[in-house]
């Protein structure tokens, strides 16, 4: 069993009573890679999977017995920033077909809007502004957030060496990983580093992130956008301002406001999913941001 496990604090909880004009709905981020052929993989294996278990907060094999067979594995991260700006629940999704792609919200409805509410996600309860009013009763199979396209993230892994002795790696600011560090050496300290996701293509531009299955079920997609009133779909990386995050909402299945709805709460664990970790060699080699998913209850 993990020590230190961290668990997602962030709860968007606003006060969804009948009769009381605010709404404190909660909604979870996601995260999305900035490794692309991993974003097109079925899954990601979890490092705890992928290299065993920790014992007190550190992996137990070393680069040799990790190797080469293993190349990437999911997380926590000790950092992971972004800014928010709008969130809302849909009853379709609101990305919608043809090309290009465009987001509408003609089956939505907005849960909060903000000039930008920056929140570290892996360290902090949030609170957002409140909707004025509350969802109509409806089945929403959908929750979207808009946000800007950068991240602010830090991590850091630890494996053994042949003498047993703690293996540190840490994210530099570019994202790269430092060279191991022991007790010996002097430990290293994970630098804070930023990522800007401004093109979901492979060899050329694309603004479109097709649903893809999370951990445990349900999809996930997204759109880059420009930050104009219409939120025009980007038609190069220059272009892009804003992230627009489409999940189906409780792994697929829907979430249901009626008259006996109190209010809804999400909540988010980054434990092992939230920061994606390159291996070469079996060490550390690169950091990143990893898609991770939101759980809602209604109360």
């Amino acid at each position: 069993m993990l020590k230190n496990k961290k668990s997602f604090p962030m709860k968007f909880k606003q006060n969804l009573l009948k009769n009381i004009n605010s709404i404190a709905i909660g909604f979870g981020l996601f995260g999305f890679t900035a490794f692309p052929d991993v974003a097109k993989a079925n899954s990601t294996q979890k490092c705890t999977t992928a290299i065993g278990a920790k014992v007190d907060g550190k992996y137990q094999k070393t680069a040799a017995q990790i190797g080469n067979a293993m190349t990437f594995c999911s997380d926590t991260p000790e950092r992971f920033e972004i800014t928010i700006h709008e969130l809302g629940l849909c009853t379709a999704q609101p990305i919608q077909t043809g090309s290009p792609r465009t987001f509408s919200k003609n089956d939505c409805v907005v849960t909060m809007t903000s000039t930008g509410v920056t929140a570290d996600l892996a360290n902090n309860v949030v609170s957002l502004p409140e909707m004025n009013g509350r969802p109509a009763s409806n089945t929403y199979t959908h929750a979207y957030i808009i946000i800007t396209n950068t991240f602010g993230l830090r991590g850091s892994v630890s494996i053994k060496n042949g003498s047993g002795d703690e293996v540190k790696y840490c994210s530099g600011t570019n994202g790269d990983s430092t060279s191991g560090t022991t007790a010996a050496s002097g430990f290293c300290t994970a630098q804070d580093h930023t990522e800007t996701l401004d093109d979901f293509g492979d060899g050329s531009f694309s603004a479109y992130f097709a649903p893809a299955t999370m951990d445990g079920g349900g999809k996930v997609s997204a759109l880059l956008t420009a930050a104009d009133a219409n939120l025009t779909t980007a038609t190069n990386a220059g272009e892009v301002k804003r992230l627009i995050g489409v999940f189906e909402t409780n792994s697929g299945t829907p979430v249901v406001i009626n008259d006996s709805t109190n209010g809804l709460e999400m909540q988010l664990t980054v434990t092992d999913i939230g920061y994606g970790i390159q291996f070469v060699n079996g060490e550390p080699y690169n950091f990143g941001s990893m898609p991770f998913k939101p759980v809602f209850e209604t109360f």
